[in-house]
């Protein structure tokens, strides 16, 4: 279902693709919000671009603030070099079949994100996705020790499903406090990253100077999209 937001409610445009939509008038944090008990979404998928002006939900600042209480997972398409509202659209029909043959993720000394993994499994297991869990070298033995206890986590909800997958190791990623997705875009380019993005309650003060690391993804020249999950405790979440 094709869904827009606008001051006056005006979706006329979104007839002409012959599919369901629904024309808002309102607020697209409110809409976005109510998506799963609304419409009983399950998944959103939506556009960015870093050349759009702070006032177009596409702008990666300004669409990071409306889907910051996205109960549901949100796919986003770097449309760059797309103009208008009805070529996004054309895009994402032109692209979709193969976002996520080739899905990558990432696993540090974090705790690791079960919604996270679960994502990546059904992307695994219905769409016969290719997973690569890519993850950093470090020196510190604690933090190897903990990296080592989430892969072997990793592995614990993956082998009952039969789900394959490769781990590897990103060269260049030793600093210990270094964004591992940003890293692995920088040495791959996978089809679809599965990604966190950066939780309000451990903002870095320097991430007001810089940017956060979901802003920095969104913005990133490899263009992969992201299938976005906003860390909160009650995320919606598909069920077998």
């Amino acid at each position: 279902m094709l869904m827009n937001v606008s001051k006056d409610g005006d979706g006329e445009w979104l007839n002409d693709y012959g599919i369901p939509y629904v024309a808002m008038k309102g607020d697209w944090s409110v809409a976005i919000e109510g998506l799963p008990t609304a419409f009983n979404a399950v998944l959103a998928v939506t556009a960015v671009d870093r050349q759009a002006p702070k006032s177009s939900i596409t702008n990666p600042r300004t669409l990071l603030r409306k889907f910051r209480n996205c109960k549901v997972a949100y796919l986003v398409v770097n449309t760059s070099h797309v103009s208008s509202p009805q070529r996004q659209v054309e895009t994402f029909h032109e692209t979709s079949p193969q976002l996520w043959k080739k899905t990558a993720l990432t696993v540090d000394f974090h705790r690791e994100s079960k919604e996270k993994l679960i994502w990546a499994s059904y992307l695994a297991r219905f769409l016969g996705a290719e997973l690569t869990i890519a993850t950093p070298q470090y020196r510190d033995e604690g933090l190897r020790r903990l990296l080592n206890n989430n892969l072997q986590f990793t592995e614990k909800v993956f082998a009952p499903l039969g789900i394959n997958y490769k781990v590897i190791k990103i060269s260049g990623s030793r600093r210990n406090h270094t964004n591992p997705d940003l890293q692995l875009l920088d040495e791959m380019e996978p089809d679809l990253l599965v990604a966190l993005t950066t939780d309000p309650r451990a903002t870095d003060p320097l991430d007001w100077l810089f940017g956060t690391p979901d802003r920095k993804l969104l913005s990133h020249h490899s263009h992969t999209p992201l299938l976005l999950l906003n860390p909160r405790d009650d995320l919606y979440v598909l069920c077998d």
